[in-house]
């Protein structure tokens, strides 16, 4: 019997990896189980190990702190990735040319997302690997594509949506196109693709209204892409009679200076977690919610039950998880217009708002903080370093999530968070609150850059 070989390379840095995404990967179809942002997430970083690894061979294999990057996973705390990796064997998706015409040549395929997974620990070095495999079928289509799709794993996380992500990836591969146009298909066709939610999952309403799929996914996956990403969408409607039968996007390159991103992205924002445990949802419960749950609508619900737990006017809530699990099933919490975006001026997950200029600019002016606080910090002697350390450690981070704190005291500033949060609280320190006049010269220096 042949040996396997598996292969041993690492994932880059999600920061600054570029995936090649075969065209037929990209606007899949779930069948069975629903995709999820996070299992869009994570299958788009395993394709990224697979196609960087520099041998042949059937597994593929890479770190698991690299894999979910910026979040502070480790060998004992590795659920949430358990459950996605189910997920990817589990899921049966469709793969094709991303079109649903039936031109003569076309390849239709069904297959799952991975065909097996393990997570396996080094019993000398306690380094914590994944190893995993593709379908024969699909394999060389999706290592080495003919056509394809070039994407960047650092858009990728910023965007906290699903059907945002999807967006993005359908749209990058029509931005060079000299029409700009993406394919033009019928409303139906595109739910259960940016929804990641099969049609026999949907409700009745969703299926039937186009109404409500432009309101709960259409507007607000192009919000966020335009808000993050180098690329601008605009929806183009086709009618017939009053009704709307087909749509398809136009895809620009952005004009305007881009948002300046963090750094140091995650793939997880595992504060969400943290608030759901806060409100009494069991840890294992919490876990599983978020792995099965749109981020965006987790923030709501969340938000809507940390507001009424606070209400002094209304009776007191006589089970918070189970308002915020309602909440969160029935999808009637009012949306959070923002996108996470990484660590904020307070130490704690700040909102980038898709339609708030404000928001975006203090987004931009506290990411450039932090780099002049680092290179601060850079200059100063290791006395003074271990004082701002020691501050940082009494003022400031007992306040944070518990992960964030966990992996500070494993790690220090070689955790990424950590990282964030440190150069945040000294900029904060350093500085003060940004004012008006503050943001203005910054943007007036950015204008002058570009």
């Amino acid at each position: 019997m042949a040996t396997k070989r598996v292969k041993k390379t690492d994932v880059v840095s999600p920061s600054s990896a570029e995936l090649r995404k075969a065209v037929e990967a990209i606007a899949i179809q779930p069948k069975s189980g629903k995709i999820t942002l996070l299992t869009r997430k994570l299958f788009n970083v395993l394709l990224a190990v697979a196609q960087q690894a520099d041998e042949s061979g059937d597994t593929y294999r890479a770190l698991l702190s690299d894999i979910v990057a910026n979040s502070a996973f480790d060998s004992n705390d590795t659920a949430l990735v358990k459950e996605h990796l189910r997920r990817m064997v589990s899921v049966q998706v469709e793969w094709s040319q991303g079109t649903s015409s039936q031109k003569p040549g076309r390849k239709w395929g069904i297959s799952t997302l991975i065909a097996d997974a393990e997570i396996l620990e080094d019993p000398a070095t306690r380094r914590v690997w994944v190893e995993f495999s593709f379908a024969p079928k699909i394999k060389k289509k999706l290592l080495d594509p003919v056509q394809y799709a070039r994407l960047s794993l650092q858009f990728q996380s910023q965007l906290r949506s699903s059907a945002g992500l999807a967006l993005y990836e359908i749209c990058v591969r029509y931005l060079t196109n000299p029409s700009h146009l993406t394919m033009r298909e019928t409303w139906e066709w595109w739910r259960p693709i940016l929804s990641g939610t099969p049609d026999t999952e949907a409700g009745d309403e969703a299926k039937r209204e186009y109404k409500y799929f432009k309101r709960d996914y259409l507007r607000p996956a192009i919000a966020e892409v335009n808000a993050v990403t180098n690329i601008f969408v605009e929806l183009i409607e086709h009618r017939e009679g009053r009704r709307v039968a087909e749509i398809q996007f136009r895809v620009t390159e952005r004009k305007q200076p881009m948002l300046a991103l963090d750094e140091h992205p995650n793939v997880f924002d595992s504060t969400l977690v943290d608030r759901m445990v806060k409100i009494g949802i069991p840890l294992k419960e919490a876990q599983s919610l978020y792995a099965d749950s749109e981020e965006n609508r987790i923030r709501a619900a969340l938000q809507l039950t940390e507001q009424r737990m606070r209400s002094t006017s209304l009776p007191p809530v006589r089970s918070a998880g189970a308002l915020f699990k309602d909440a969160l099933k029935k999808g009637y919490a009012p949306p959070v217009e923002t996108a996470a975006s990484g660590t904020g001026a307070n130490g704690k997950v700040a909102a980038l708002g898709a339609a708030d200029p404000k928001a975006r600019l203090l987004d931009e002016y506290a990411a450039w903080r932090r780099k002049e606080a680092r290179a601060l910090y850079d200059e100063q002697g290791e006395l003074e370093r271990e004082v701002a350390r020691q501050s940082f450690e009494t003022d400031e981070l007992p306040g944070l999530g518990t992960h964030l704190r966990d992996d500070w005291r494993r790690r220090g500033l070689e955790s990424k968070m950590g990282d964030s949060a440190f150069f945040d609280w000294l900029a904060r320190k350093t500085w003060g609150e940004p004012t008006d006049g503050d943001l203005l010269a910054f943007t007036l220096s950015q204008s002058r850059a570009a």
